[in-house]
């Protein structure tokens, strides 16, 4: 429905549309979901063989989603043996990135966080298995959820 009201342009509602980001390891074999599109993927990752993908289009986003759905149902049936031999390595270096990042912090404010992100990260190996749902936010907005 059109309306005879002119509005100005720096009045107008803008609308930018926000690319789903997914990073993905060919050697690994393994879909993360990523960052906002204006920062690259974290060195850490980079260093494992993870590259961006950006999805677009809704279509790309469907096609990620359900990739990276698939793989956590994947991951929901392994034993604990399988994985930990998946995801050993890649929280050992994620540990070892906060480790150093933590002898190099330059102020209490930092130290504390990376502390707490080591705690963390101690405290979510000894819980084991974890029975997880996984989704895009974008989708649960669609859905309903």
């Amino acid at each position: 429905m059109a309306t005879n009201l002119w509005i100005p342009q720096h009045l107008r509602g803008a609308r930018k549309p926000v690319s789903v980001v997914f990073y993905y390891s060919k050697k690994l074999d393994r879909i993360e979901v990523g960052f906002p599109e204006k920062y690259p993927v974290p060195p850490v990752m980079a260093q494992m063989g993870f590259e961006k993908i950006v999805c677009n289009t809704a279509h790309d986003v469907e096609r990620w989603s359900q990739k990276k759905r698939d793989q956590d149902k994947r991951e929901q049936e392994m034993t604990d043996y399988e994985r930990e031999m998946q995801e050993g390595p890649i929280r050992d270096a994620i540990r070892k990135d906060l480790l150093y990042k933590l002898s190099v912090a330059r102020n209490q404010v930092n130290r504390d966080f990376l502390r707490h992100a080591i705690d963390k990260l101690d405290e979510r190996e000894r819980k084991g298995k974890v029975v997880i749902e996984s989704y895009m936010h974008c989708e649960a907005a669609e859905d309903g959820k």
